[in-house]
């Protein structure tokens, strides 16, 4: 599974952006990835399927996008 990175003009594996990109946490092509088809639920059995492999930590929490705080005035 890939996703678009505008950043640095590329496709990324999702594990990539997961456990590399330092951009994650505020990534809008992360979370264009989490909101579309197949979303969420797709990207999570990705990860927990290559954490086992790996034997990387992974904490589906941390997918969950925080609600964006409004810039003050």
């Amino acid at each position: 599974m890939q996703i678009a990175c505008k950043r640095y003009d590329c496709q990324k594996a999702v594990e990539v952006c997961y456990w590399s990109c330092k951009f994650r946490k505020n990534c809008k092509d992360w979370e264009g990835a989490l909101v579309e088809t197949p979303g969420v639920d797709a990207i999570r059995e990705r990860l927990e399927t290559a954490a086992k492999r790996s034997g990387r930590a992974f904490d589906p929490q941390l997918l969950i996008v925080p609600a964006r705080k409004k810039k003050a005035a």
